[in-house]
């Protein structure tokens, strides 16, 4: 089936690529690791969101004790994010959908993957300017507790904006979508659904996934966006006692009483859940 009319550049575009074939498949190999595991992980911690802030913020917390979590940041998420990116953005540039002509639905999700991936892009920029940069922001100007601009507090008051909301809804939309019908996209590229029929049964399992994880980062969203339309109800049950007791830049007496603490903020969030 035919997904997309390459323009009269793509021929001449490929020229300037060794072996196209090999950076697609690289492409979409890094759209499944790390960066697909990344995501699914990343909703999934900030889910404990649901079980409120003491939960949420010792989680937090126990990803702030991770030892050499800038190089680990830079390796696993950054720079596969901007390979990611930029590789995609050249697909878009030299790809030329054609819904116009064929309205297959392959058709339609070939271009629905090029505007999510550009959504994603934008989102996935603002999303760590806003959480981890911000934090190493307050971290470098000699913040105690840089981690508290990520804070479940934080976060539900930010929710409780409109517009951050609708922006926080539209981001992880097209970005599970970008991240699920790849899936699909990566299974024949590599050779692992070859027939119509275990392309199909592939795409069912796809959609199942995007209304999993959408479900998931919708339903936190909103209960972090509850929280912050009423933070005295949500004050009245929890604190941030765990984020700032247990920060490591709280943390003086060295690497024993670091991993001693480390247990004691999984403790909290055992007692929690």
């Amino acid at each position: 089936m035919v997904t997309a009319t390459p323009s009269a550049g793509t021929a001449k575009a490929k020229a300037g690529l060794h072996d196209p074939f090999i950076w697609h498949k690289l492409h979409s190999l890094s759209g499944i690791v790390p960066i697909g595991v990344f995501l699914v992980q990343h909703l999934i911690a900030n889910s404990y969101a649901l079980r409120g802030a003491n939960a949420y913020n010792a989680v937090i917390a126990v990803y702030s004790y991770l030892p050499f979590v800038v190089l680990l940041e830079i390796g696993i998420i950054y720079l596969p994010i901007l390979y990611h990116s930029i590789y995609g953005f050249y697909i878009t540039a030299y790809g030329q959908p054609n819904v116009g002509s064929y309205k297959y639905v392959r058709n339609w999700m070939y271009f629905l993957q090029r505007v999510s991936g550009v959504i994603a892009f934008f989102y996935i920029g603002f999303h760590l300017w806003n959480t981890s940069i911000q934090k190493y922001i307050a971290q470098w100007q000699g913040s105690p507790n840089p981690e508290s601009v990520i804070s479940y507090q934080a976060m539900s008051a930010q929710m409780a904006n409109p517009w951050m909301f609708a922006v926080y809804i539209i981001g992880i939309t097209a970005t599970v979508f970008h991240f699920s019908n790849g899936i699909w996209n990566f299974c024949i590229r590599w050779g692992l659904t070859i027939s119509d029929r275990s392309q199909k049964a592939s795409a069912y399992v796809c959609a199942g996934i995007f209304l999993v994880l959408t479900g998931i980062g919708i339903w936190t969203s909103a209960s972090l966006r509850a929280a912050g339309l009423n933070p005295d109800a949500s004050s009245a049950t929890s604190s941030s006692s765990v984020i700032d007791e247990y920060s490591p830049s709280n943390v003086h007496a060295g690497p024993v009483v670091g991993t001693a603490s480390l247990v004691t903020v999984r403790s909290s969030l055992d007692r929690t859940l």
